[in-house]
């Protein structure tokens, strides 16, 4: 197996993970210090701009941060939850970038799909950029991700959740 076959498979079952609402399985996926951000998407006036502000993000987490949410996804207060939604992440277009001797960036488009009973199907597509480090023992952690997502102004339903 190729490295950019394996960095695939280990995006595979992290996205897997989340669809699947296994948090503590996809956390354990992520190294301890893992930033999470999705800058605020904007429309510049020239094409050479930067389409996406890295003053104002629309998210900023962090390991901990995560592991909070999903704690409180998992509790039976969390009724906005209830019931759980259908989701799906679809990867592809991986492409990777050595940083280090055991450090790769890693970019990928994804969609993700999501619906819940009467609610509206959500639809979100994105660009990721990963920055992924070598483990002995769980062959790959995510040590950061920014989302870049396609469209101005998200919808709530588009970014929850893009992760």
């Amino acid at each position: 197996m190729t490295l950019t076959e394996a960095i695939g498979q280990f995006l595979y079952e992290e996205s897997a993970a989340l669809d699947e609402a296994r948090y503590s399985d996809w956390l354990a996926l992520l190294a301890d210090d893992f930033r999470y951000e999705v800058p605020q998407p904007i429309t510049p006036q020239s094409p050479d701009e930067e389409q996406y502000s890295s003053r104002m993000p629309i998210s900023r987490e962090s390991k901990g941060s995560l592991r909070m949410r999903f704690d409180r996804v998992s509790s039976e207060y969390a009724w906005s939850d209830r019931p759980r939604h259908f989701l799906r992440h679809f990867v592809s277009n991986i492409r990777v970038c050595p940083l280090g001797p055991d450090e790769w960036e890693v970019r990928s488009n994804v969609l993700v799909a999501r619906s819940r009973s009467s609610e509206e199907n959500t639809l979100a597509t994105a660009g990721r950029v990963d920055v992924l480090r070598g483990d002995p023992e769980r062959g790959f952690l995510l040590a950061a991700r920014t989302v870049h997502l396609d469209v101005e102004v998200p919808s709530a339903g588009q970014l929850i959740p893009v992760y």
